[in-house]
């Protein structure tokens, strides 16, 4: 297992080569710079992650303190939380619209709250090389039943 000041040698080590690049060569090498940038930016999120036990904040749907087992997907009509089937029939739907102004959500007595998840991170893109950006996701249940509500 990689520790978190280890990840951080090696994100200042892509750090301090993005600038020697950039200092030897000014834009001609900017894929290196936009590289080791790429590189230092995920190896600190890492780090981040690891210095917090390998978990991070993410948002999650309750009813009051308890957790509703669902996670949120990309439809046809924008984001939305997948209800797992278990407690589709106590809450009488499948999907459920995400975000705090909610009608849906505030008739069912469910609000969206921070909570801390198993987590890492990773590069991902919106389709394109060039819109790759660091993205920190949920390790352990994907329904989010293993995240602790942080409390306010």
């Amino acid at each position: 297992m990689t520790t978190a000041s280890a990840l951080h040698a090696e994100a200042a080590t892509h750090i301090a080569k993005e600038r020697e690049s950039f200092d030897r060569c000014d834009t001609d090498g900017f894929v290196s710079q936009w590289a080791h940038g790429l590189m230092g930016s995920l190896r600190t999120a890492q780090a981040g992650i690891e210095e917090a036990g390998r978990m991070a904040e993410f948002v999650g749907l309750y009813s009051g303190d308890e957790r509703i087992p669902a996670r949120e997907i990309e439809t046809q009509f924008g984001r939305s939380w997948l209800i797992r089937d278990d407690a589709q029939a106590r809450l009488g739907r499948k999907f459920i619209p995400t975000g705090s102004r909610s009608r849906v959500q505030r008739s069912l007595g469910l609000s969206e709250r921070a909570e801390l998840a198993p987590a890492w991170a990773k590069h991902s893109s919106n389709g394109g090389a060039c819109s790759v950006y660091v993205e920190t996701y949920r390790t352990g249940c994907k329904w989010g039943t293993d995240a602790t509500l942080v409390k306010e």
